[in-house]
Formats: structure tokens, C-alpha cells, sequence
């Protein structure tokens, strides 16, 4: 007796008619996902870290697409500020890797929790000021320490990207570095060992 592989299974539809079962798995999905966003969508993240590089891509939150409007979560201002000016760079290089034209525009955006975080940071700082309290000037980093951030930086392929990448760690990390002198100045030298809250190694 002939034996069918799995790939040539059928199954008999609702009217008793027999169906491939690829075929009744393919008209699911195309139910499921009428305009083929959700696939799109898969494809886009499954490709995403290999066209921005690992760096880019621990700062994306989510991605979202709409028609054919490619939304990115960041997670912070900064970075969104930097990646929007390589929009039309990135939205070329994502449909280089897919082989076609699924990606009109990109936007970046930063996540609701992360823009909550800000807001409430800013208010922060804004009640310390009204108290007396000076608003942080970012400290500039070290040779050593933007040799750090320029080596993190070395496996993303694109080099406008990899700049803007680097511009965005250095500006977060100046404020990072900013933050933990001041704390480490109104705590005083004189006590425990405090945790390196900077990022930087």
C-alpha cells in the first residue's frame, strides 16, 4: 500500500469536500490575518536585529505595523530623537531584507511606560529645583569610556546607524554618569562602596 507523507494529508471540509491539510492550514491564517499585517509583522521582527545590529536592538521595545507604517517602541527619548533622523535609511534596509516593499514609512516612539517614567522623573526634578536644587549638567565621558561605548557599537552593519547609535548611548550615559556624581556628592564620600549606576563598566 502507498504510503502519503504527512505533506499530503487531507481532511474533508464542512460540504464533505477532501482538502490538503496545507491548504486548510493556509486558508486559516489567511482568516485570521485578512490583510496580511500579522505576517508582515513576524517577518519584520524576525529580521530586525539583523538589519539595525544587537546594540539598536536591546533598545526596541516593540514593533508594531500598521498598513504600511512601521511603529518602533524604544526605550528612551533619546534614542528616538536619534534613530527618526535614519527613518528612511532603516525603512530601505528592512525591505532589502525582506526582498520586497512591505515598509512605507517608519516611525519611533517611546513606550507608554518609558514616557511615564520621564514624566514623572521631570516632575522630580522639577519640585528639587523649586526647593533649590540645580538641574544635572551631563558629564562628559572619559577616552576609555567612549572607547567602551564606540566598541559596542562595532557589530552594527550600517555605518549613519552605527553613529547615530553611538550618539545616543554617549548623550544617556552622560546624564547616567551626571546623576551618580551628584548623588555621590550629597551622599559624601564617606560611605560604603555605592553600585556604578552610570551603565558604564
Amino acid at each position: 500500500m502507498e504510503r502519503r507523507s504527512w505533506r499530503s494529508t487531507v481532511c474533508a471540509d464542512r460540504a464533505g469536500k477532501q482538502v490538503r491539510l496545507g491548504d486548510a492550514l493556509k486558508a486559516l491564517v489567511s482568516r485570521s490575518d485578512a490583510n496580511g499585517t500579522g505576517l508582515a509583522q513576524a517577518r519584520i521582527e524576525s529580521v530586525w536585529e539583523e538589519v539595525v545590529g544587537p546594540e539598536v536592538s536591546r533598545h526596541t521595545a516593540r514593533l508594531a505595523l500598521r498598513e504600511d507604517e512601521l511603529t518602533v517602541h524604544v526605550d528612551s527619548h533619546t534614542w528616538a530623537s536619534e534613530l527618526s533622523l535614519m527613518g528612511e535609511h532603516l525603512r530601505e534596509r528592512v525591505n532589502s531584507a525582506l526582498g520586497e516593499s512591505l515598509v512605507g514609512s517608519v516611525r519611533f516612539t517611546v513606550s507608554k511606560a518609558v514616557a511615564e517614567r520621564e514624566s514623572r522623573r521631570r516632575s522630580e526634578r522639577a519640585v528639587k529645583r523649586g526647593y533649590g536644587g540645580d538641574p544635572v549638567t551631563p558629564e562628559p565621558l572619559g577616552p576609555e569610556e567612549r572607547e567602551w561605548v564606540e566598541r559596542s557599537a562595532d557589530a552594527i552593519p550600517s555605518d549613519s546607524l552605527r553613529e547615530a547609535a553611538i550618539r545616543a548611548t554617549v548623550r544617556d550615559l552622560e546624564w547616567k554618569k551626571a546623576r551618580a556624581k551628584r548623588k555621590d556628592s550629597q551622599e559624601g564620600s564617606g560611605g560604603p562602596t555605592r553600585t556604578n549606576s552610570s551603565g558604564l563598566p
